[in-house]
Order: structure tokens, then C-alpha cells, then sequence
């Protein structure tokens, strides 16, 4: 069996205005929760929107899918944990949000981005594919998985 190995995560807190009338955080959150993340990414890898945008290239969301597994709740600390890999001209990240208490798994998602440059899909600029291997040191682009996917029984 194989899981994702994720080389970057951050720790927020639910805070009580992301609550809905039923005490939980509203499920928009959760999308910002991974965008965030996927930011402060960036930032670590040196890169930023601005810049790629100023280079000449525009990275957009393509599509998210998100599976809501466990409501957070008013006073839950979370991590938010980011893996990527290409998949042609897609970008992919894939994302989890585990509850730091109990460690349980809250929300996955998995957040497809393209590159565009004058209107039209590119495949990644050659910075950020540098940028985003070396979050995985000793590994190549292996096939469709990237290296982002790790034998379960070498993980623990």
C-alpha cells in the first residue's frame, strides 16, 4: 500500500468567525485553509505569484476536489499538508488537513493548477519544477507519481 508523502505542512487555529450555525467551520474555510498553505509554500521555495506573474506567466486554479471527512470545530489547532507533482501541463497538489489533538484526517483535497501564459495552457516554467524537486531530494520526476507517493511500510 502506498500514501502520500507530504514535504510541507503548517499549523493553523480555527478561529470562532469560520464557524457556521452549527458550530463547525464552514466548508468554504477549508479552501482557504489550502490555498494558504500552498502560498507559504511558495514563499519557502522562494517563489511568488507576483513573480511568476511578472515573468510572464499566470497560475490558476483548474479544479478542487475536496472530501470532507470530519468537521474542525471552535478551538481545534490543524496542519495543512501540501505534496505537488506535474502532470503535463497540470500542476497538482495534493492536500490534507489533519487535527493536531488526535492526529485524525479532517479534509483531503486535491487542487489541479495550470500555468497560462498569453491565454494559453504552458507547462510549468523550468523555476518552478526546480523549485518543487527539490522538496524531494534523491528523487526524479519518477512517472506520473513525481515522487510524491512513498511506500507505506518505508514511511513509518
Amino acid at each position: 500500500m502506498e500514501k502520500i508523502h507530504y514535504p510541507f505542512e503548517i499549523e493553523l487555529d480555527v478561529r470562532d468567525y469560520e464557524l457556521d450555525a452549527q458550530g463547525i467551520v464552514n466548508n468554504a474555510n477549508y479552501q482557504h485553509y489550502f490555498e494558504h498553505a500552498r502560498h507559504q509554500l511558495l514563499r519557502k521555495l522562494n517563489l511568488s505569484f507576483v513573480g511568476l506573474h511578472d515573468d510572464g506567466f499566470d497560475w490558476v486554479v483548474h479544479k478542487v476536489e475536496i472530501d470532507y471527512k470530519r468537521p474542525l470545530r471552535s478551538g481545534d489547532r490543524f496542519r495543512v499538508k501540501v505534496a505537488a507533482e506535474q502532470q503535463g501541463v497540470r500542476f497538482v497538489f495534493y492536500q490534507e488537513i489533519e487535527r493536531v489533538s488526535d492526529g485524525q484526517i479532517m479534509t483531503i483535497g486535491k487542487i489541479s493548477s495550470v500555468f497560462m501564459q498569453n491565454g494559453r495552457p504552458v507547462k510549468p516554467p523550468q523555476l518552478v519544477l526546480d523549485a518543487y524537486n527539490s522538496l524531494y531530494p534523491g528523487r526524479k520526476n519518477q512517472g506520473r507519481s513525481g515522487g510524491i507517493q512513498e511506500n507505506a511500510e518505508q514511511a513509518d
